[in-house]
Parts: C-alpha cells; structure tokens; sequence
C-alpha cells in the first residue's frame, strides 16, 4: 500500500519503512501509558524497555522458525504470538527481579501493549502483510502485489479492535491489582481468535489439519488462562502472582 517513506534533500536519500515508524509510534505511545497509569514509574519504565525488546526479538525468532529467512539479527517478518510471549516473560521476570508486584506491573503494560499493536497493525496495512481474505463488501482494499479482488482491511479491523479494547480498559481502574491484566488478555485472545476467520490463508501459519491457526491457537490459549486465573483467585486459591511483601508497586 505505502511500504516506505523517501525523504530526499539534495543528493541525499533517506528511506523509512513505514510498518517500522509506526512500531516506533506505537512503542512511543505505549510507553506513555504505561507512565501514566503507573504510581511508581521506575519499575514500570524498566519493564517497558524489557517487554520492547524482548517481544522484537521473540516475535522475529517466532517467524524465523516458521519460515526461516536471512541469518541477520533483525531480518524477516514478525510473528506478534512470539512478541506476546516474550513480553509476558520478560515482564515478569523485571518484577521479580525488582520485588515489585507482578500483577501491578502487567496492570500497567497490558494496555500499553494494546496501543503498541494497534498501532502497529497501521504499519502492516501500509505494508501490505498480514491481509485477509477476498470480499465483496464496499471497503475492500486491493492490494497492489496480489491485485484483484479486493480483500478485508483486516489489519485495519485489528488495529480498531485493539484500541477500543484499551479505551475500555482505561475506565476507572478495579480495586484488585492483576483485573485489568486479565482482562486486557481475555478481550485481547477472544477478539484475535475472531478476527484470524476473516485472514487470508497465504498471510498466516495454520495448524496441521488447517481448520486452526498457530495465532488463532495461541490467543485461544492466552484468553483460556486468563480466565482460569481469574476464576482460582476470585476462589482464593490461587495467590495472585506471588507478589513480593516488600517493596509494592506504589511505594507504601
């Protein structure tokens, strides 16, 4: 659609992926939000920086494994299952080292991360990635490397989809630390796992059996534990993420 932006002056070219600028937009978004909804902002800041990075490096090792590609640190497409991952673990391995409560800090990142992706999925739409499948509807996109017919503007769905969902999130926050985490996980899994029915099978990994995908699995996946989390700490069996007693998020 738009894949790169040439800024020229003089004799001196200078060419910016535009899926790349709007992932930095995106990161830049979240990590204000993050701030914001944060008592103690050190740690969170801390934990954005290692969610950013690690979530790069697991959603490229993701699409790497599944499609192999360059031998170059940062070459290929991005897998966001693989970044979701490892943006989970790397957040809570920044709160246990800093013996801060996990569940605070997830509060916080959840939809900062939402932001991130729904603004990076702009940048697949530029890109032309991540398509879906052929319709009829009025706001069918063509795409200029597959041409006719005009297909779902999925990536558009998705980045919709996932910044209404942090508009709801951002209401007035739950007195129990960990809610809007599980949350933002349910919300975010069930409407992924929705969304992948309407995504052209050439611009995703299905399963063996090819009735699911390995995206529609995992967001299954991440809805389904969080809910089963939920329900075991409302029942009080389950100490919400073994939080540390010293040290909580908002310094009392």
């Amino acid at each position: 659609m738009f894949p790169e932006l040439r800024l020229v002056h003089g004799a001196t070219q200078v060419v910016v992926s535009c899926h790349a600028l709007a992932i930095v937009v995106g990161v830049a978004a979240g990590t204000i939000v993050a701030v914001r909804r944060a008592p103690a902002p050190a740690p969170v800041l801390a934990a954005v920086a290692a969610v950013v990075v690690a979530a790069l490096a697991g959603a490229h090792a993701l699409f790497r494994m599944l499609h192999g590609g360059p031998g170059r640190l940062w070459s290929g497409g991005l897998a966001s299952s693989g970044g979701v991952a490892a943006g989970l673990v790397a957040a809570v391995v920044v709160a246990r080292l800093a013996r801060r409560p996990a569940a605070g800090i997830l509060d916080a990142i959840a939809p900062a991360g939402l932001v991130a992706l729904g603004i990076g999925r702009i940048g697949c739409f530029l890109a032309g990635c991540c398509y879906g499948r052929p319709t009829g509807l009025p706001w069918g996109v063509l795409l200029p490397a597959l041409g006719a017919p005009p297909r779902h503007p999925l990536q558009l769905y998705s980045a919709a989809a996932d910044l209404g969902l942090v508009v709801l999130l951002l209401r007035p926050r739950p007195d129990r630390p960990g809610v809007v985490f599980r949350r933002a996980c349910i919300g975010f899994g069930c409407l992924r796992a929705g969304l992948e029915m309407l995504r052209d099978g050439g611009a995703t990994d299905l399963l063996p059996g090819g009735a699911v995908t390995l995206a529609q699995a995992a967001a299954l996946m991440l809805a389904t534990t969080a809910l089963v989390a939920g329900r075991a700490c409302a029942a009080g069996g389950l100490r919400l993420w073994l939080s540390p007693r010293r040290r909580p998020l908002d310094g009392r």
